[in-house]
């Protein structure tokens, strides 16, 4: 690996060292990886010398986070499992996630139990926002801007992680410097709110010096334009997104309020947009390779190597015609996809009043067995057709429709109706379906969460929209057991708490 970096830095190719960087984090098993060390990207001394060594070692915090998220495909076992709409066709290690049984001995609940790759994540930040201003010293080609504009990324990215670890572990250890060698001192758990006011402050501080776009105009950035960036980095609006839904999973919609109307304010200045229900669920579409549309993704470029066999939710979903694979690991019921799409028109999947299929942009085979989710099927580069299995499609954690819904939630919550609903109706309306009217059409909440049910299938929000919900509505027992009991959070990995002795398993788990 070091041979192979210092090639690329002497060749000084910014590609190249994006597919090291960014493909190698992904197909090293992270647990493996985390045993050896978990800063070897940015660790050794004799790097921080020069431009070329920050550009590797950012590049290597999204590496990082991208591998977090991905690995078991963690972000959709994390997000859309549990009591969701997807059921398992053969797999028991899966079907205990559904049935929130975690504390069962499989090796993915193991593994996906362990949050030391999401510390592998938070510790290249900080030795990155240590040590980058030695290079601003050394290189006069780095500039203080551009040593601001990186560690504000860096800062953004480790505020990240730790809101992402909080939903998925509650309580976890607040680490703000650098460790060595893939371990820390022993250090208790940290209040889930001291760590998301944390991570709160961070990403304000980070807002105040991203930019909308990276390399616009003629200001490039590290040597590539707009269109080089666009979708791959965290700017102004991914660190605004990232805050209004840390703001809603605190309970704090005022704050989410703010946070999120300066997105709907701001939007078109980091060139974003909205997708037709034809994008999202093209091949080549919303879901293919780098996007301005992508708000906060991690992306997969196929012209850079980087498809996988794993890593995507497509590894669960696809089966013929798609893949040779007679049958899908997970696939949503005919019952629930007829529950969910309940409107005859609705572009996504609808029926119309014969039972004959209208339109199945998100599903294919509905009639079979096991109808086969097909809305995200990136295979290679969206254009490949065949049946082996290697997908490309990104990571995306928000895009501007999800953070529209969002908005529809905490002015629902804040009782400002007339607004909700018209964040409400515009999804609705874009995907075929009629306005929802006050006083006529059912409970406003509960709208705009079966809306985010439809419009989010398949991305990872499924959990967390159920807790928010029940968190305010409070009508589905089972849930709000859960939540009162910590049951919510996922049990701590047997690993973590061998090394650590300051930490005890959740009280559920136990």
């Amino acid at each position: 690996m070091k041979s192979i970096l210092i090639t690329l830095l002497q060749r000084n190719c910014i590609k190249k060292i994006l597919i090291v960087l960014l493909f190698t984090f992904l197909i090293t098993g992270c647990s493996d990886y985390l045993d050896v060390e978990s800063t070897h990207v940015a660790s050794e001394d004799k790097q921080w010398e020069s431009l070329t060594d920050t550009r590797s070692a950012l590049m290597g915090v999204y590496g990082l986070f991208r591998a977090a998220a991905a690995n078991e495909n963690a972000h959709w076992v994390y997000g859309e499992l549990r009591k969701g709409d997807f059921k398992s066709s053969n797999r028991t290690d899966i079907k205990a996630v559904i049935n929130n049984d975690l504390n069962s001995s499989y090796n993915m609940l193991h593994d996906l139990s362990d949050w030391r790759r999401f510390y592998a994540v938070i510790n290249a930040a900080s030795v990155f926002i240590e040590n980058a201003p030695r290079v601003n010293e050394e290189d006069e080609r780095y500039s203080d801007s551009n040593l601001e504009l990186d560690i504000a990324q860096a800062r953004a990215l480790r505020a990240f992680a730790y809101f992402y670890m909080s939903r998925i572990w509650g309580d976890v250890p607040l680490i703000t410097s650098s460790f060595d060698n893939g371990s820390f001192d022993e250090k208790p758990r940290t209040d889930q709110q001291q760590v998301l006011n944390f991570a709160e402050n961070e990403l304000l501080e980070a807002a105040n010096t991203l930019p909308y776009i990276y390399g616009g105009g003629e200001a490039q950035y590290y040597g590539e334009g707009q269109e080089f960036w666009s979708g791959v980095l965290i700017n102004k609006i991914s660190a605004y997104a990232i805050l209004a839904h840390l703001s809603a999973w605190k309970g704090n919609y005022i704050d989410a309020d703010v946070y999120s109307e300066f997105i709907m304010n701001n939007y078109e200045q980091a060139n974003i947009g909205r997708s037709s229900t034809a994008e999202l669920s093209s091949s080549t579409g919303l879901f293919a390779g780098r996007s301005s549309d992508h708000i906060v993704a991690f992306n997969f470029m196929d012209s850079n190597g980087e498809s996988t066999t794993t890593g995507h939710i497509e590894d669960l979903t696809l089966a013929e015609p798609f893949t040779a694979r007679p049958v899908p690991d997970i696939y949503v019921p005919k019952d629930y996809i007829n529950e969910i799409f309940d409107h005859g028109y609705d572009h996504r999947f609808g029926i119309d009043t014969v039972s004959q299929t209208h339109t199945t942009n998100y599903f294919t085979n509905f009639n079979g067995e096991f109808p086969v989710f097909s809305k995200i099927k990136v295979q290679s580069d969206g254009q490949t057709e065949g049946s082996y299995a290697l997908y490309g499609s990104t990571l995306i954690f928000t895009r501007l429709e999800e953070i529209i819904l969002l908005r529809a939630e905490i002015l629902a919550v804040l009782s400002r109706q007339e607004e909700a609903v018209s964040e409400l109706n515009s999804i609705r309306n874009e995907r075929g379906l009629p306005s929802f009217v006050i006083g006529e059409s059912g409970d406003l909440l509960d709208a705009v969460f079966e809306e985010r049910r439809r419009e989010l299938l398949g991305e990872g929000w499924r959990w967390y929209d159920q807790i928010r919900h029940q968190r305010l509505k409070k009508n589905d027992s089972e849930m709000v057991e859960l939540i009162e009991e910590d049951g919510i959070y996922w049990p701590i990995s047997s690993k973590v708490l061998r090394n650590n002795s300051l930490i005890n398993q959740n009280d559920y788990w136990q």
